[in-house]
């Protein structure tokens, strides 16, 4: 390992959020509630896609991907975080540390990149409504969703790479509640300047080219919008990319704000609340903003519901 004073841990300690007993157990409650709901909403919305004929579009293909992502990437997290409030000892293995960020960087990845496919999606529907069809097939849909869980799990396999040995030069002890990369970044040597200019280049890569296509896909969806002369077809036009945009504006907000910060800001207490949103609040939201939002979501799963209730 380089740098003076510096040794492999086997296992850190994650501080979590809390030592006091009643406000752990809200705690405990409150994540278990929000992780239950973000596993039955989108395992639901995923449901409610393959069962009904009409949602057999590039769209809900879409959707049904992005929601087994919310799955993932929350349970990469959650259950652990869970386990640690009433843990005696709040360790975490040097590989299973890894191995949770790993899955983590990889699945949050490739949602960036999902969400950009989406927003171009919209733009086909809406810009070149006659070509979407062709365009948007399912032999281009299905690579489409290929490169974006190649893209993330590549960026993940190259941050774990460059920072799996860790030059823990002040101690083994992660104040966090799992093991994400700004706090690990905190244990490491100060002069390790090339490994933070290269992690800070993959995540701005990532992050630029995904919001640059959301940004230019939404710019011409608003341009094609605007010029259209029926109102309904205004109103069906926006209430398609609502959803989607209220979604991404969340997600790539909080990412900004986490990762796309000088390390001398960074407030690891504060970064606290903010990770739990992201990564476990995110996945709940998106079920319900798609679902509440979209009539034939809501339409499709009432129909099953009754046809459940019939067969009883």
């Amino acid at each position: 390992m380089a740098g003076e004073n510096c040794s492999l841990v086997d296992e850190f300690i994650l501080v979590g959020f809390t030592d006091r007993l009643v406000i752990k157990t809200i705690l405990f409650m409150l994540f278990l509630l929000i992780y239950i709901i973000t596993i039955v909403g989108n395992i639901s919305i995923i449901v409610v896609v393959k069962m009904d004929s009409h949602l057999q579009t590039p769209m809900y293909y879409f959707l049904t991907n992005l929601s087994f992502l919310d799955v993932c990437y929350s349970s990469v997290v959650t259950p652990k975080m869970l386990v640690d409030f009433f843990a005696y000892k709040k360790t975490i293995s040097y590989t299973w540390c890894f191995s949770q960020l790993y899955f983590y960087v990889g699945f949050v990845t490739t949602e960036c990149y999902l969400l950009a496919v989406m927003a171009y999606d919209r733009y086909m529907a809406i810009c070149n409504p006659l070509l979407y069809t062709v365009i948007m097939s399912q032999r281009i849909c299905i690579p489409l969703v290929a490169l974006s869980y190649a893209a993330g799990f590549l960026n993940s396999t190259i941050q774990i790479g460059v920072g799996l040995r860790v030059p823990c030069c002040s101690s083994n002890i992660i104040n966090h509640f799992f093991c994400d990369g700004p706090p690990l970044t905190k244990l490491s040597c100060p002069d390790d300047i090339l490994k933070q200019i290269l992690l800070s280049t993959l995540i701005g890569f990532n992050e630029i080219t995904t919001t640059s296509v959301v940004i230019i896909s939404y710019c011409y969806i608003l341009f094609t919008i605007l010029r259209m002369r029926s109102v309904k077809g205004m109103c069906k036009a926006f209430s398609t990319c609502t959803s989607h945009l209220f979604a991404v504006t969340i997600f790539y907000g909080t990412l900004l704000f986490m990762y796309l910060r000088p390390r001398s800001s960074y407030s690891l207490d504060q970064d606290k609340v903010v990770s739990v949103f992201y990564s476990i609040v995110i996945p709940m939201l998106n079920p319900l903003i798609y679902s509440l939002r979209n009539k034939e979501v809501k339409d499709a799963g009432r129909k099953i519901l009754e046809r459940m209730a019939v067969s009883k």
